[in-house]
């Protein structure tokens, strides 16, 4: 697609990812035309940094660009939309988007009476504002939407250098899982990891800094070898005695992250295959 041909993008929301997916746009060529947030500063920011008319309501950003994005929290989507719509912002042949990994296109079917193309973009990337932009080259985008818009969206994730990733209206909630269980929750467990390494005499500064090259070594195991055969640890060595002295230890110091060491010894053989070798680390986990 040459520059010329790249649709007018506008931005409702103006908080960490919709900064981050305006200036990479804008770095990608598209012409970023408006964009408007409930916190004025952050709109003329990113005004600032793509050339964009920081607007005085969403109607306004609808009228001003040809591919709209609502970038605002979950449960705001049904009602900016409606918003929009009633102050008649949506027009023929533009189109809609929002950025929710939860929710299907269906949130924003009230554009659709007024000829507006609905569909979903959604980064599968932690986007934290102006600083997460590179983190998009290279990353998935769940797209959805209808015939005639969905081309344009696999267009615009690879112009981003990302990959399409088409997610139908029925898969969001497991695709959704998916990218919490992946993307926060594995923050979670590095924070308890850490918590644990501080008990273990390590500083503060030291904890999480020391758990990082094995947090890189196990995901380049991972996409090296796949999860069966990237896992390691006394799970799949079947090292019994060491599982029950981790349970041991968090019964008495940590009883709220038991019952998550054992689920997860659990997935853990689940996923390696219980083995004769292995029985013993079965019984101390049921335990």
């Amino acid at each position: 697609m040459a520059a010329s041909d790249y649709p007018a993008l506008g931005f409702v929301g103006a908080g960490r990812a919709g900064t981050a997916l305006s200036l990479a746009f804008a770095q990608a060529g598209y012409p970023v035309t408006a964009v408007y947030s409930r916190t004025p500063d952050h709109a003329r920011r990113v005004a600032a940094h793509t050339g964009a008319t920081a607007c005085a309501s969403p109607a306004d950003a609808a009228r001003f660009s040809e591919v709209l994005f609502l970038t605002v929290p979950d449960d705001a989507i049904i009602s900016v939309t409606h918003r929009i719509a009633v102050e008649g912002g949506f027009r023929q042949g533009g189109a809609v988007l929002h950025a929710s990994g939860a929710q299907s296109s269906e949130v924003l079917a009230e554009a659709t009476g007024h000829g507006t193309l609905t569909g979903v973009f959604h980064p599968l990337q932690a986007l934290s504002g102006p600083n997460s932009v590179r983190l998009l080259r290279g990353a998935y985008v769940g797209v959805q939407a209808g015939r005639e818009l969905l081309p344009v969206l696999r267009q615009m994730a690879e112009d981003l250098g990302a990959h399409p990733l088409e997610i139908d209206a029925g898969s969001r909630v497991p695709y959704h899982i998916a990218a919490v269980m992946a993307a926060n929750y594995t923050l979670v467990l590095l924070s308890a990891a850490s918590e644990l390494m501080e008990e273990a005499g390590v500083t503060k500064e030291c904890a999480l800094e020391s758990l990082l090259p094995l947090i890189q070594g196990s995901l380049a195991n991972l996409r090296e070898r796949g999860p069966r055969q990237g896992l390691t640890g006394p799970v799949v060595r079947g090292d019994a005695a060491t599982v029950a002295s981790h349970m041991q230890y968090l019964r008495e110091s940590r009883p709220e992250l038991l019952e998550v060491y054992r689920k997860l010894g659990l997935l853990a053989l689940d996923i390696v295959g219980e083995s004769f070798s292995r029985k013993g680390v079965c019984r101390e986990l049921m335990r």
